[in-house]
């Protein structure tokens, strides 16, 4: 499982490209607004607004770009940025209110940077505080799991991600402070010089370019950094890889769970964790169920086992390799089960669960993942319907379920639709309102989409 902690070369390549271009569409709003008629300058914005939503369709129907949180939050602001210039226009033209002339489009000059700069900090600021939320995010975290299960990129793409957004609302707060204080105690709208033209467009176009310099720097150190342990996949060596499929068994005897207590944790390079002691790989792009149930009955020693398929991924970035879950559940009692060809021992489910609870630290990535994943789509099918009402009114109920109910499931534990009904159900604030905006926005068409792919 060591491929786990590999990275795509390529997917550093996109955390900067991604970043890169928002700070393009920042110079081109700026520079084409004044190089281009004024009244142009919405159309600019939504022109550039067409590219952004391009590349995020695109790499929702790919899924080769890698989170799109910043294209998605650079969409946002060119959108708020169009939207409020335009109806400060129309205030205007009705003479409900008059405007400074330098922040009305029909004018000469028309300053962008007075209303780009404040509306990107805030976008910026609501994108920092509700990314988990965000339609590309949560695209690709039903796509490639979450954090943990992305493997070691996963760690590094969320904490970049954050670190860019983190990023860009300094940039855009130290801009906006500066050119709106020029703009108040400063600029002397009669006479327009050199100075003015350096404040309000050159300034901001010099800080995109330095902090594209700067990301194109941090993302090449941190390249030769892990291509010195090891821990880069190229683009040539992608092409040359052989197909991998990993498989995860957890073999099951009434309410224990075979486990080992001293196992080692191959993602996060920890020893002495919990975890299924029933992992193996092949050098194949798919396994036959057949198959599948021939190596677990070598590995355990036990025939005649029920075998369930759990869900599988491909692992981010690493198209060729696929992680498969199963469960393999046995018949009678554990006392029946002594060698089981693995070292571990039996553990009773409630233990497993307490574990998780209190202590997570001491379970394997992959199993904590894998039992949360469980868990969720589990407990939120019995609380919730689909379309996310509670089935019972008791919002303190919570539920609870036992390997006995894993067994019985009828449930494809391999669809996201129960996942995400976790995370947005009757329970979140102003349901109701974000479900009626969400399907006039569109995301009912493209869960159809999605629905017709699976």
């Amino acid at each position: 499982m060591e491929d786990l902690r590999k990275i795509n070369s390529m997917q550093l390549y996109y955390l900067w490209r991604n970043l890169a271009i928002s700070l393009l569409c920042i110079g081109v709003v700026m520079g084409g607004s004044h190089m281009l008629p004024y009244y142009m300058a919405p159309v600019l914005s939504l022109f550039l607004c067409a590219i952004l939503y391009t590349m995020l369709w695109n790499n929702r129907v790919q899924s080769v770009n890698g989170c799109m949180v910043i294209v998605e939050t650079m969409l946002y602001i060119l959108i708020c940025y169009t939207f409020i210039s335009v109806i400060m226009v129309v205030i205007e033209v009705l003479d409900l209110y008059h405007f400074p002339n330098e922040i009305i489009f029909f004018n000469d000059p028309y300053l962008p940077s007075l209303i780009l700069l404040p509306t990107s900090l805030v976008v910026t600021l609501f994108a920092l505080f509700f990314k988990n939320s965000m339609p590309s995010y949560r695209h690709f975290r039903s796509e490639y799991g979450n954090v943990k299960e992305r493997g070691y990129f996963g760690f590094i793409s969320s904490k970049e991600t954050d670190f860019q957004l983190k990023n860009l609302a300094i940039i855009f707060a130290v801009l906006t402070c500066i050119i709106w204080w020029y703009y108040l105690n400063e600029y002397v709208n009669v006479n327009r010089n050199g100075r003015d033209w350096y404040i309000f467009l050159w300034i901001v176009i010099i800080m995109v370019i330095l902090d594209e310099i700067y990301f194109m720097i941090r993302y090449y150190n941190l390249y030769l950094d892990l291509l010195e342990h090891n821990e880069i996949i190229t683009p040539e060596e992608l092409r040359d890889i052989t197909a991998r499929t990993y498989l995860r068994f957890y073999v099951i005897c009434g309410e224990y769970i075979y486990v080992d207590r001293n196992a080692f944790d191959r993602l996060n390079q920890v020893d002495g964790v919990y975890d299924s002691p029933f992992i193996t790989k092949r050098t194949v792009n798919g396994i036959p169920t057949t198959e599948v149930r021939q190596i677990i009955e070598k590995m355990t020693g036990q025939k005649g086992g029920e075998l369930r398929f759990f869900f599988g991924r491909p692992l981010a970035g690493v198209d060729k390799h696929t992680i498969l879950r199963y469960f393999y559940f046995l018949d009678g009692d554990i006392s029946e089960y002594k060698d089981m060809g693995m070292p571990g021992e039996w553990i009773h489910f409630d233990e497993i669960k307490k574990l998780y609870s209190e202590h997570p630290t001491k379970m394997a990535s992959n199993a904590l993942n894998d039992l949360s994943r469980l868990s969720t789509i589990i407990l939120t099918e019995r609380i919730f319907d689909e379309n996310g009402n509670r089935k019972n009114r008791i919002k303190s109920y919570k539920g609870s379920f036992t390997l006995a109910d894993v067994r019985n499931t009828k449930i494809d534990l391999q669809d996201n639709k129960w996942i995400k009904i976790s995370q947005f159900n009757s329970d979140t604030r102003f349901f109701k309102i974000k479900k009626f905006l969400r399907e006039l926005s569109g995301s009912g068409s493209q869960r159809q989409y999605e629905k017709k792919q699976r």
